[in-house]
């Protein structure tokens, strides 16, 4: 979303005295432009709970997130927080703390970043050599995945198909509301090495051949 979208929403928010939720766990990833403000950090009327994981940009059994909440809401959080089950442990919290503010934590996204760059390009590129101009990609500028899309298939269909030749796909479709959802798929890189990317693509490539589209 853009940077003038944004306002937009935030200034919806404030007219409507509603509350906008924003999950920004990957925006430490991104490979093209500069990074544009959260949120959050042009909410100017405390409009957004802005939320995140160390699940995804450190290890998932961590089970640590966090939530940012406008003064307003704290004893609201607060206490449902403790309806819940009081928080998780504070050793893992103090070990993280203590992490982050050692510098291990900017260090660990700055190499993570380079890696994930380099998976990025190599499932671009592959795509671009193994379907051309028949495939469409968005998302690509930041994060640990991008959708495409691809003219003529059942997506649905497709990802049952790959999950039996152990290739797994989220189809895009069931991401659209109404009745013109574009058809094609998420592909994450996050777990997936840069030497196993061409391999996959390839192997979708098949796949979509066989089910005679594209």
């Amino acid at each position: 979303m853009s940077a003038s979208r944004r306002l937009q929403l935030l200034d919806w928010a404030e007219s409507n005295g509603s509350w906008i939720i924003e999950d920004d766990y990957d925006s430490e990833y991104r490979y093209e432009g500069m990074p544009v403000t959260s949120l959050q950090g042009l909410d100017r009327n405390s409009r957004v709970v802005y939320i995140g994981t160390f699940s995804k940009v450190l290890f998932p059994s961590l089970r640590l997130g966090y939530v940012v909440v406008p003064e307003d809401l704290v004893e609201r959080f607060l206490a449902a927080r403790f309806a819940l089950d009081i928080g998780p442990a504070t050793f893992h919290q103090a070990v993280l703390a203590d992490f982050i503010g050692e510098g291990h934590f900017a260090r660990h996204i700055r190499r993570m970043r380079s890696v994930y760059a380099e998976r990025r390009s190599a499932l671009i590129e592959n795509l671009h050599d193994h379907f051309g101009s028949a495939v469409e990609m968005t998302g690509a500028e930041a994060g640990m995945h991008l959708s495409v899309v691809l003219n003529g298939i059942s997506d649905r269909e497709l990802s049952e198909s790959s999950a039996r030749d152990n290739l797994w796909l989220v189809p895009l479709s069931p991401y659209y509301m109404g009745k013109m959802a574009q058809q094609g798929f998420i592909l994450g890189f996050g777990s997936t090495s840069t030497q196993q990317i061409p391999s996959a693509v390839h192997k979708l490539r098949i796949l979509v051949r066989s089910k005679n589209v594209a």
